[in-house]
């Protein structure tokens, strides 16, 4: 049953073409072809079945963006049925007539410690590793490709990983670039301030109504915090006492001198946080200052009692300034204009100060290599065009960030699934964008359907199989099993994947999130990143809702984040916007890190993995056993197996009382995954209070159909 509405989303008039009430549509883990499950032909198999058929799906194949039902179209056009038909895809369960069989040939033979895809797990669907919950791009798979086996990771929030490695590693390579372009031109200078706290104030001392002649010391105050080994400075403003007091300030000043007059670039990091209470004629400011001149570099208001807790996360300042010959006061601090209760408080944190003037000539440069507050150690620059990179930290030294795999070894969503197909299902797919990329003799550089830039000369991407074999790679006797137009669906579905959910955070669990901050978890699991440019079309925010979320006690809010661009087809482009956007709840940095003996990895080979990029916790509340061998059954198991790099933070961990160490368990399992199915949205919200929460009419969905621009009656159900 189809029932036709019109629904305006982000300045878009979209055609909604039903909430389908039993149909094809409804996807659980694993899903069949209707076609081929129904004797009866009502293609209402319960739990769902995919009403397209696979050439169905491939359609007119990768096409162009004026071949009518081509991926390539869809993607640019009708970007939502473009994500649906990729999740079909995902959860679609391929026979041995489409080509699902063998990984490596057809006898699954040959030397294991050569090629690793002989211990991967033969599976017939993505959704056979990467299927709970029930719907999702979960986990649940393991796979034999090293000794001691691997977990499958969830897939929630791939896109977003993907587009923050690549961001990163575009900032830090632009680091590098200004370094080298500094010493040829002689702009290397000379290092005035050098401090990142590590090991206490350094030349800094902390100074009480250092701004806007504030004359309340009181209500003041600095201090170094650790979290493990990272110092930063703290400002702290307000609270202590109800009291309404107007004007607080304080700061860390150092002097320093410049031999000569010349130019300079003050960096470093900060962060402002506003308690939840303020009102909103309060206000909180991170500011800096040399020689009196001041710099406002964050202004935070108050949204009212009982408003959130309003941050800016840490972020990156870089200040041009011009330096007589001399001595010179830097100061860095906060402000806060009003606060009348004992709640009402102001943090400023600060750090990785580093102030370099120009130099006369060419020399060697130091940078650095910060990206969205994360530190990947540093680089010098030469004026011959060589680089030291003895000093890189947790990347490799080409600065590409890989996201992926536990020892951050991939660094697209599109290698990644093609990967898949080949090794745990025996699929193969002629990719013309990645065999363009890779070709051994004339390597081009492309852009994936999905946006993701590839650069051969910049880095060595990974070679799809069946670029360079017969069109019967594995003899299964099935050819181009995976057609283009399959892999932009796939790619474009994970793109836009949905982040995980934050389930009820108690006041005990919130004090769990300020204690992982206290003992240096989030040193590493950073909290929150930015996004500079989301490629995505849609954002699905999942929280705890008792009273919408039927099923779960779930409620998914969906936002559009395109523009229309009408170009005289019928159906108008559907483009990103290409926002910044804030990623909460993330938890890393991206880094490779050694965590001690009890998370290295054996090899076939008989070598050890001992570095693994810091896992993402959103989604952990749901995902035991833990550990990229799934080893630790619990989170106190996998917090307490943490050493090498980690080891302080352990030991802060095992000092806590067990209360406390409850409370941090606690936060980490509001982290979850959800059924995407069974979760009620402002796309299919449900009917609470129903009788029958089983019915899934009742219950609601993420319904992607209430998105799709294209009306079934013109190109078909998905």
């Amino acid at each position: 049953m189809h029932d036709k509405k019109v629904l305006m989303f982000g300045g878009a008039v979209l055609m909604l073409v039903g909430f389908w009430m039993v149909s094809p549509g409804t996807a659980s883990a694993q899903l069949v072809e209707c076609d081929l499950v129904d004797a009866n032909g009502n293609v209402n198999a319960p739990g769902g079945c995919i009403g397209r058929t696979l050439q169905d799906q491939v359609g007119p194949g990768q096409g162009d963006i004026n071949t009518f039902a081509s991926s390539i179209y869809l993607v640019k056009r009708d970007p939502a049925r473009a994500i649906r038909r990729g999740r079909q895809l995902f959860q679609r369960k391929f026979s041995v007539d489409e080509g699902s069989g063998p990984r490596v040939n057809a006898a699954s033979s040959g030397d294991i410690t050569q090629a690793r895809a002989l211990g991967a797990g033969l599976a017939d669907s993505c959704a056979a590793c990467h299927g709970r919950p029930r719907g999702s791009a979960g986990f649940g798979g393991d796979v034999n490709t090293f000794p001691d086996s691997r977990d499958s990771p969830h897939l929630f929030g791939l896109g977003i990983a993907e587009m923050l490695a690549d961001e990163m590693t575009t900032e830090l390579r632009a680091i590098q670039q200004a370094a080298l372009d500094d010493a040829a031109n002689g702009s290397g200078g000379a290092t005035l301030v050098d401090e990142n706290f590590d090991n206490g104030n350094g030349s800094f001392t902390y100074g009480d109504d250092t701004f806007n002649n504030t004359n309340n010391p009181a209500y003041a105050d600095g201090n170094i915090v650790f979290a493990g080994s990272d110092g930063v400075a703290r400002v702290a403003l307000g609270g202590i006492d109800n009291a309404d007091i107007l004007g607080m300030s304080g700061g860390w000043q150092t002097t320093f001198n410049a031999p000569s007059a010349a130019s300079a670039v003050l960096s470093f990091r900060f962060e402002l946080d506003q308690a939840a209470n303020y009102e909103p004629d309060e206000f909180s400011q991170a500011l800096a200052s040399v020689d009196g001149t001041v710099y406002t570099l964050a202004t935070l208001f108050g949204d009212g009692n009982g408003g959130g807790v309003q941050t800016t996360g840490m972020t990156n300042v870089s200040l041009n300034l011009s330096l007589t010959a001399g001595n010179h006061t830097l100061t860095l601090g906060g402000f806060n204009n009003k606060k009348t209760f004992a709640d009402e408080s102001t943090e400023v944190f600060f750090n990785n100060v580093l102030l370099v003037t120009s130099g006369s000539g060419p020399g060697p440069v130091t940078r650095d290599l910060i990206t969205k507050g994360v530190n990947f150690g540093q680089i010098t620059a030469h004026p011959n065009g060589t680089v030291d990179t003895s000093a890189v930290d947790g990347v490799n030294t080409n600065l590409r960030v890989l996201p992926f795999f536990a020892q951050g070894g991939t660094a697209s969503m599109r290698e990644f699934l093609i990967g898949a197909f080949n090794a745990e299902m025996g699929l193969q797919a002629v990719d013309p964008i990645l065999c363009a990329v890779t070709d051994p003799g004339s390597p081009q550089a492309m852009v994936s359907t999905a946006g993701f830039s590839y650069d051969p000369a910049l880095d060595t991407f990974e070679r799809p199989p069946a670029c360079d074999t017969a069109a019967d790679p594995d003899g299964d006797g099935v050819a181009n099993e995976i057609d283009a137009a399959l892999v932009d669906f796939m790619e474009f579905y994970l793109l836009n994947y949905f982040k995980p959910g934050q389930y009820l955070v108690t006041p005990r669990a919130q004090q769990g999130l300020q204690l992982m901050d206290q003992i240096g978890c989030t040193t590493c699991h950073v909290q929150n990143l930015t996004i500079d440019s989301d490629r995505r079309v849609a954002d699905v925010q999942t929280d705890f809702d008792p009273v919408n979320g039927i099923f779960n006690e779930l409620f998914a809010t969906a936002s559009t984040r395109f523009q229309v661009v009408p170009d005289g087809d019928p159906y108008p482009q559907v483009l990103p916007n290409g926002d910044s956007f804030v990623v909460e709840n993330i938890f890393t940095d991206f880094k490779r890190h050694d965590l001690g003996p009890d998370f290295d990895e054996r090899d076939f080979d008989g070598t050890k993995l001992t570095e693994h990029i810091t896992e993402p916790l959103w989604g952990v509340g749901s995902s035991a056993p833990y550990g990229h061998d799934g080893r630790s059954i619990n989170l106190d198991a996998v917090i307490r197996r943490h050493g090498g790099e980690a080891a302080n933070v352990t030991v802060a961990f095992a000092n806590l009382s067990d209360n406390d160490q409850r409370k941090i368990i606690e936060y980490l399992e509001t982290l979850v995954l959800f059924p995407p199915d069974d979760t009620a949205s402002n796309l299919k919200a449900g009917v609470p209070g129903s009788g029958d929460p089983q019915d899934p009419d009742n219950h609601g969905s993420i319904n992607l159909g209430a998105l799709f621009q294209i009306p079934n009656a013109v190109i078909g159900g998905e």
